[in-house]
């Protein structure tokens, strides 16, 4: 296939990173080849050029919209569809939702025939724009010397976008970066590259939506020779400032993290807190009447849900399902612990597992916080903690255990330990609908049934998707 052919192809369906892909026909006796075009959408006829190939796939650059799909909006954004952060934008929001459904019956097509699945719709996001709480932004350079700060090119392996706008974070986002740019050309201070040279890695921005609360942290190099300076970070934080009223400043944190990387070690993170309060204080508000309140410290590097408010729709809904009260619940793969604090109020004890040391140090503040006594945190790795905590001798065998593991799911001991324990329910909550049908598949061979399946639209514009699982232990 010539690159340098502009060529029309229709686009058919949706692969799993949310592009568009269609069938190229070349000249006999070549056989169809699949071509994949970012920003495109189902029922697109579109004139392309060819430009690389990936994997069985061609990639392929837009360059006119000949026949627009019924799914097509007029995207709000200017960067669309250069932009990494944003997939779908362009892509009714109605669309969205059912493009996301189609993908959890998908994925779950063996087991809610079997098990006779409750599969509830989608739960939309009620204000799909502004909605993420934390972003983090990438510097930087060309070899002619040319900045770039903002987010990765869609398709691309670590090219820049630099951003002029951004509607899925609220305005002080922008105007963050601006004033950051602005001392980043005043400092004279290099991007990062991955030979190890250069000083500036990333920016990480992060905003409580129901307190306010503002908290930026810039990521440098560990390397010596490329040592921010005193002076430099001095600017920085007078650059932070600037992008917020005086008045607020009682309310903004801001953060230095050294990464410093070893060739035969891991790598190593270092803190430093620069100005402002040594947290960001969030809230939320959860059961379906809104009758839990829930406070948070969270530090620079901690997980917390990136939508703040459909967060509160997903662990709201998480309760409903499950039947109070529980004698023993087992949080694994906790995170600070959010829905095992919303359990600690339901159930006789609860015990949560994290392997992050960050998110473990905040789990414990806001056990204090929240005056959650009967919450015990354990930080370490799920399979070696659940080991040790069987081995006590006061312990006792949960009645639930709530799963919210990373995106490759659970790994092998969890999952021997969830035979081994036999709770009458697992909650499971998962970003990845594709490693969470597996894992469910593993666990309905120990006795389990899938009772009911509840996708949660945490991220407008992208093709992710929340979904929770509920599993009871079939005592037939």
């Amino acid at each position: 296939m010539d690159p340098e052919n502009k060529i029309s192809i229709y686009i058919d369906h949706l692969n799993s990173r949310g592009w568009g892909v269609g069938d190229f026909a070349p000249p006999p006796p070549a056989q169809l080849k699949k071509v994949e075009v970012i920003g495109s959408l189902p029922g697109d006829e579109l004139l392309v050029q060819v430009s690389r190939k990936r994997g069985k796939k061609w990639r392929a650059d837009l360059f006119d919209v000949k026949r627009s799909s019924f799914l097509r909006v007029l995207p709000r954004c200017a960067h669309v569809p250069l932009c990494g952060g944003c997939t779908w934008q362009q892509m009714d929001y109605h669309a969205q939702l059912t493009e996301k459904e189609k993908r959890i019956q998908k994925a779950f097509a063996e087991l809610i025939p079997t098990h006779q699945t409750e599969c509830r719709p989608i739960i939309p996001c009620e204000e799909p724009w502004h909605y993420r709480n934390k972003m983090e932004f990438s510097f930087s350079q060309d070899r002619a010397g040319k900045r770039f700060l903002g987010l990765i090119l869609a398709g691309s392996k670590g090219h820049v976008l630099p951003l002029k706008e951004c509607h899925l974070v609220s305005s002080w986002f922008i105007s963050l970066l601006n004033h950051v740019c602005f001392w980043w050309e005043q400092s004279g201070l290099s991007a990062y590259r991955m030979n190890d040279t250069g000083t500036l890695r990333t920016v990480t921005v992060r905003e409580g939506k129901r307190t306010k609360d503002k908290l930026v942290m810039l990521t440098v190099s560990g390397n010596p020779a490329y040592a921010i300076l005193k002076a430099d970070l001095y600017r920085f934080v007078e650059a932070v400032k600037a992008s917020v009223p005086k008045e607020e400043w009682p309310r903004l944190s801001i953060f230095l993290r050294i990464q410093q990387i070893h060739r035969k070690a891991a790598t190593q993170f270092f803190e430093m807190h620069l100005f402002g309060p040594d947290h960001l204080l969030e809230k939320i508000y959860l059961s379906l009447d809104k009758s839990l309140e829930l406070s948070f410290k969270i530090s620079p590097t901690s997980f917390f849900q990136t939508n703040t408010f459909q967060a509160e729709k997903l662990y709201s809904e998480a309760l409903n399902m499950i039947v109070f009260p529980k004698n023993h619940v087992l949080d694994l793969y906790a995170g600070t612990a959010t829905l095992g604090m919303a359990m600690a109020s339901r159930a006789k004890k609860v015990t949560a597992i994290e392997l992050n040391p960050h998110a473990c140090f905040d789990a414990e503040s806001n056990k204090v916080l929240n005056q959650l006594h009967h919450l015990e945190i354990l930080c370490g790795d799920v399979g070696k903690k659940l080991e040790e905590l069987q081995a006590r001798p006061d312990f006792i065998l949960p009645d639930l255990i709530v799963i919210d593991p990373p995106r490759v799911g659970l790994d092998s001991k969890a999952l021997a330990y969830l035979k081994v324990f036999q709770a009458e329910e697992i909650l499971y909550i998962s970003c990845n609908e594709k490693t969470q049908a597996i894992n469910i598949q593993n666990i309905c061979t120990m006795g389990y049934r899938l009772v009911c399946i509840q996708p949660v639209d945490l991220f407008p514009h992208t093709p992710h998707i929340e979904n929770i699982a509920l599993l009871k232990r079939d005592k037939t």
